[in-house]
């Protein structure tokens, strides 16, 4: 798993201060997630595509990103259109698809859009150190954040054990099906996958007690905040306000 697939570019977003990007994405993605009316899930998503734009990340990763995304959001359009009560539109048997429960599975697709896109363009657009040291001096809590960094620095490790496990099931002509012996394969892989990342877990751990880590990362590097920092702060401030204003 690579947490930053899109931190690495040349784009004013890419130049902009951690903590300017933090600072504006929080309320932004809150309010996104709180907005019960079309024109301000419309405007968020639309705020979303121009600041996608302005980081330059339109590629094909970015539209497999969203469709994973959208493929879970297909379990809202396949239940929330026959659970809502409201005006029925069409019927299937002894369900009704309700106008309302389409309204809703609508809307909370626009707003899962929105905030993947919000997401991707300011924090994503950042490396993970430099989240986790902008969140630290913006006064997050120090565990917070040291869960955080070492959650992205071994989950590649984890990802990687597992590929290696599914390579290993391969080679022996593994058949996945609907029986008895593949639940008990499977609960075999996911049972030594977690012996496999607590022995590395302790490993690591006793590393970092021989070199003395008390829990908590120095700051020894601080951030320069210039006008174009400023000036990007504003401008989100006033896209939340007028969001949330509509």
């Amino acid at each position: 798993m690579n947490l930053e697939s899109f931190s690495q570019g040349d784009s004013l977003l890419h130049h902009i201060d951690p903590r300017m990007k933090i600072v504006a994405y929080l309320p932004l993605a809150g309010l996104t997630a709180l907005i019960d009316s079309f024109s301000q899930a419309f405007s968020g998503l639309a705020a979303a595509i121009i600041l996608a734009g302005i980081a330059k990340i339109f590629s094909r990763l970015l539209l497999q990103r969203l469709i994973v995304v959208n493929v879970f959001m297909m379990f809202l359009w396949l239940t929330l259109p026959f659970s809502v009560s409201g005006e029925p539109i069409l019927h299937a048997g002894s369900l009704s698809m309700s106008r309302e429960g389409i309204a809703l599975s609508a809307l909370l697709t626009i707003k899962t859009n929105a905030i993947a896109l919000f997401t991707v363009s300011l924090p994503g657009t950042s490396t993970v150190i430099s989240l986790s040291h902008a969140m630290l001096h913006l006064g997050f809590p120090r565990k917070l954040v040291t869960i955080f960094y070492f959650f992205y620095r071994y989950i590649g490790v984890v990802g990687r054990e597992f590929s290696s496990m599914q390579r290993m099931l391969r080679s022996r002509a593994f058949q996945p099906s609907t029986n008895r012996y593949t639940v008990s394969v499977y609960g075999y892989f996911t049972g030594i996958l977690f012996i496999r990342s607590l022995e590395r877990a302790e490993r690591i751990y006793h590393a970092l007690v021989m070199r003395n880590f008390t829990g908590e990362f120095p700051l020894l590097t601080h951030f320069r905040t210039n006008g174009n920092d400023i000036a990007f702060l504003c401008v989100m401030t006033a896209v939340t306000l007028t969001i949330a204003l509509l």
